[in-house]
């Protein structure tokens, strides 16, 4: 009997998730705030949300794709 979905716990789990999107979440924020210059602080929060999204999509579709 395998015990592997015992290891971790949801906490680990959205840790596991936050580290996997910080890329995203970086570049996303940097981009936005440059690209929305008359409202910075809008622009880095939606580009972050959008390249964390980004970045989770792509490792959801790497890992679901590969044998």
């Amino acid at each position: 009997m395998s015990d592997i979905g015992g290891i971790f716990s949801p906490l680990d789990l959205a840790l596991i998730v936050l580290i996997a999107g910080a890329p995203g979440l970086v570049l996303g924020a940097l981009g936005g705030a440059l690209l929305c210059r008359d409202r910075r602080r809008r622009g880095a929060l939606a580009g972050a949300a959008a390249g964390f999204a980004l970045v989770l999509a792509g490792w959801w579709i790497t890992l679901t794709l590969t044998p």
